[in-house]
């Protein structure tokens, strides 16, 4: 059995007893499209591996275990099919068709930092995240502010970008600017000056206000 194939009944599951409940075994093999006899097998393993609890004739549902793997392999599919449609903006149904492949394959630790280049989009299954972000977690230990608001001396690490534009988050991480690295604002743009410089990580950047005003930085956590 693979750890794809795996993913997809317990996220079949998920979806079939999400509101409470549990999932028949033909109910189940209607939606994936496989055989009766195919879906007994397969829970059968899972209810071993104890990511479910079967009974025959009376259905299935997840356990915590089962519900957690589920849920963070969804999330895993709405990061990677976000970061196609926003960054690569590619279309969605092709989107969607590219993460349903990956989702299995990327790592959680990965998933977590594309969704802070993204900008945390928030859903559902945030809970069970390896690396809650604040806005998750509650914690807020670090103060969060815009590159284009803070002043000369100020430094962090980038937290996340965050513009509806793919063209300006694909440009900006072109630039270096990537979640975790180290940033200090050295010369702010003003008096009718263009660019703001930066030191990020061990090098001097130059960068535009309007390009700064979708960099999120975490003060003081450098």
């Amino acid at each position: 059995m693979t750890t794809g194939n795996r993913e997809d009944y317990l996220i079949a599951i998920l979806r079939l007893t999400e509101g409470g409940g549990v999932a028949k075994t033909t109910e189940l093999a209607q939606f994936m499209g496989v055989s009766p006899a195919s879906v007994s097998e397969m829970l059968k393993i899972l209810a071993k591996d104890g990511l479910v609890e079967y009974a025959k004739y009376r259905g299935v549902k997840l356990t915590g275990a089962g519900l957690t793997e589920a849920r963070l392999t969804r999330k895993r599919h709405h990061v990677v099919e976000r970061f196609f449609t926003d960054v690569l903006e590619m279309d969605h149904q092709e989107a969607h068709e590219e993460a349903s492949r990956i989702e299995h394959s990327i790592s959680d630790e990965s998933a977590v930092k594309m969704c802070n280049m993204l900008g945390n989009p928030p859903d559902c299954d945030c809970q069970v995240c390896v690396d809650p972000c604040k806005a998750v977690s509650g914690t807020g230990v670090a103060i969060t502010m815009l590159l284009s608001d803070m002043n000369e001396g100020d430094a962090g690490r980038i937290s996340h970008l965050k513009n509806d534009d793919g063209a300006v988050l694909k440009k900006l991480l072109s630039m270096g600017f990537v979640p975790g690295k180290s940033i200090s604002l050295d010369a702010k743009a003003a008096n009718g000056e263009t660019t703001t410089v930066v030191t990020l990580g061990n090098s001097s950047v130059v960068i535009d206000p309007m390009l700064a005003s979708s960099v999120y930085v975490d003060l003081g956590s450098a």
